[in-house]
Formats: structure tokens, sequence, C-alpha cells
């Protein structure tokens, strides 16, 4: 009976320690500040700082960058101006035509834009995704994706679980 007992409370102890673990991985930030605001996971891993409208989040190396920005619509043409400046004085070049498609959920519009470009002649991934609530008053949020193509694709299954997240905030409210 005591071994019985025993193996119990050794899986226990370890079942606790994977989800403390679980825990560690993932910090949580909002990313759409007021009174309904939208907070996700990212993992620990990444590095996290405040921008003007939102965060920045990208991976220890630098191969992969999101912005999430909240704004209102009236300042949607300014902020993509200002990403524009920002991926010009980078390097960055649209070497193409976006292509674009919209999907709707129950809550929100989703856009996802993507740009064929170069970052130091070299090919490079370069995405936004566009989240319109269809709530009267929330705010817009825009998520920019920037990452080498390695990094595309070594991050892959980090950015889905990220936009993951973050659509189920917005299903939640």
């Amino acid at each position: 009976m005591m071994a019985g007992r025993t193996k119990f409370l050794a899986a226990a102890a370890v079942a606790v320690a994977l989800l403390g673990n679980q825990a560690a991985l993932a910090k949580r930030v909002t990313v759409v500040p007021g009174d309904r605001p939208i907070a996700i996971d990212l993992p620990n891993a990444w590095k996290v700082s405040e921008i003007k409208r939102g965060i920045q989040a990208k991976t220890a190396d630098d191969e992969v960058y999101l912005w999430f920005e909240s704004y209102r619509p009236a300042q949607f043409q300014t902020l993509l101006d200002e990403h524009n400046a920002y991926f010009k004085g980078q390097g960055v070049k649209v070497v193409g035509t976006e292509t674009a498609k919209q999907v709707d959920f129950p809550t929100y519009v989703l856009k996802v834009t993507e740009y064929p470009a170069t970052y130091e002649g070299k090919p490079t991934v370069l995405r936004y995704l566009s989240v319109v609530p269809k709530a009267e008053g929330d705010r817009y949020l825009l998520v920019s994706y920037w990452a080498s193509p390695a990094g595309d694709k070594q991050y892959d299954s980090e950015v889905q679980r990220i936009l993951n997240n973050l659509a189920a905030a917005y299903d939640g409210k």
C-alpha cells in the first residue's frame, strides 16, 4: 500500500513540476489596453519591450520580430507611414505586389497582407495582420511580422501559438 502511495506522490510531484515549467515558458502581456484589454502569452525566451502603441516581441537571436500595435481607425495611415519609414531605414525593400486575404470571424475581421521583400539584398518575410473588432468603439490591432526565412521556419510553431493565443483572446471577448 505504501509503494502505491509513493508512486502517486512521485507522479504528482512530476506533474506539478511540469506545470510549473509550462508557466515559466510563457509570459503574459497586454497587447490592447482599455476596459476590455487583450492579453496574450509570449515565450519567456522572447524579448519584449514597450513601443508607442503597444509592444515589440522578438526572438533572442533577432531572427523574428513581432509588433502588436493598438490603434484607432483614423490612425491607420500614420501607422503604416511609420512602418514604411522604419523598414526603409532598416534596408528592407518591397519588391513586388502584396497579396491580401480577409477572413470573417464572429467577433472580428482578420486581414492578412504579405509583401515580397528583401533585406540586404536577400529575401525576407514581411507580413501584416490587421484585427478589426466588430464591437463598436473597440481598438483595432495591427500585428506586424518581420523575419529571416530561416527564422520564419525555425520559430513557426512558436509564432503560431502566439497567434492562436491572440485569436482565442479575441474569441473570448
